[in-house]
């Protein structure tokens, strides 16, 4: 077992579903932890023409770590990457609605400002890490679900064993 102080900053993409829509989309995200339980995730995602509704979104969201792969011992703090991760996820986004149409939903604009919460869920590596999310926003009352890959470039190279020559 490999363990590092923290985690470092990671890069993220991924494929959205979007349930009551049934559109699609990519989505590129940036994972810098802050915290021991907390990390900024400034992020994109792109619905494309395809769709009935042709939208994109920039935002920021905030990871706290329910499960963490971080723990102690005796006064520091380390990271086992192959520890699963079970997360809250709490943000804002810009939405830009491409195609608008009016519709009954009043509150949606060409513009929007929309919260969004869900649960996330990340497993793998000291490099690559697959997550899943699902997640709700509570104007327009859709829930979408989102699956990537993370990667964490600048965590350190495994620890090598100095190998002795046998005599």
């Amino acid at each position: 077992m490999n363990l590092y102080a923290q985690d470092k900053t990671s890069f993220g993409l991924s494929a959205i579903y979007n349930f009551p829509l049934q559109t699609v989309g990519a989505g590129f995200r940036i994972q810098m932890p802050v915290a021991n339980r907390f990390a900024l995730v400034p992020q994109i995602k792109y619905m494309p023409s395809f769709n009935n509704i042709h939208e994109a979104y920039g935002g920021i969201n905030l990871h706290y770590f329910l499960l963490n792969n971080t723990f102690t011992l005796g006064t520091r703090k380390y990271v086992n990457p192959k520890r699963p991760v079970l997360y809250l996820a709490a943000g804002v986004e810009y939405n830009r609605w491409i195609n608008y149409e009016q519709t009954i939903n009043t509150k949606a604009k060409k513009d929007n400002v929309l919260p969004e919460a869900g649960l996330g869920l990340s497993a793998g590596g000291n490099f690559i890490r697959i997550f899943a999310e699902g997640k709700y926003n509570i104007f327009w009352k859709e829930s979408y679900g989102e699956v990537g890959v993370m990667f964490f470039p600048f965590n350190d190279r495994l620890l090598r064993k100095n190998n002795c020559p046998k005599p």
